[in-house]
């Protein structure tokens, strides 16, 4: 059965802060670090980490972004876990230049509110397909096979020299 695009029902997604569950031991918890890009720019601060029940693993950072002149107001947007990095010695997220040009583009989160047509403008915002998303070109039910398997989705990456290797 199709999940419809509007429907958070089975939702695997949840806020990691008012869980029962918590940061894994040896792993920091970057709530409130800054979020800059690669020319230490300041971006945004992370609020919030966003997990999957099922698997444990955390696949968003609820950032707030700052108001600047690309953008009129601040607002919380989802960044993949994956498009971002661990500053190696500073309590830090990088995003990498190409990223930090289009998180302006994101859509604003909604605490509780992660569709799968939420998740793939996301994903579109970040692989060029925005504009054909925001033009209504495609529809957007459920999530194919394998769809927590992209690079957008990557610990190793994200952790990168602070990777705890008892996972």
């Amino acid at each position: 059965m199709a999940i419809n695009e509007n429907s958070t029902d089975n939702n695997r997604l949840e806020e990691l802060g008012g869980s029962d569950f918590e940061i894994a031991d040896g792993q920091p918890n970057i709530k409130g670090w800054k979020v800059k890009d690669v020319s230490g720019n300041k971006i945004g601060e992370v609020q919030e980490l966003i997990f999957d029940k099922v698997s444990r693993k955390v696949l968003y950072i609820v950032m707030d972004l700052d108001a600047n002149e690309v953008n009129s107001s601040s607002k919380n947007v989802l960044l993949p876990i994956g498009l971002a990095t661990l500053h190696e010695s500073d309590d830090e997220v990088i995003i990498a230049e190409l990223a930090s040009r289009q998180v302006y583009r994101l859509p604003e989160y909604e605490k509780g509110n992660i569709t799968p047509a939420t998740e793939s403008a996301i994903r579109n915002t970040f692989s060029g397909l925005a504009a054909a998303v925001a033009a209504g070109a495609t529809s957007y039910e459920s999530h194919p096979e394998g769809f927590y398997e992209h690079e957008h989705f990557n610990q190793k990456r994200f952790y990168g020299n602070r990777w705890n290797t008892n996972q």
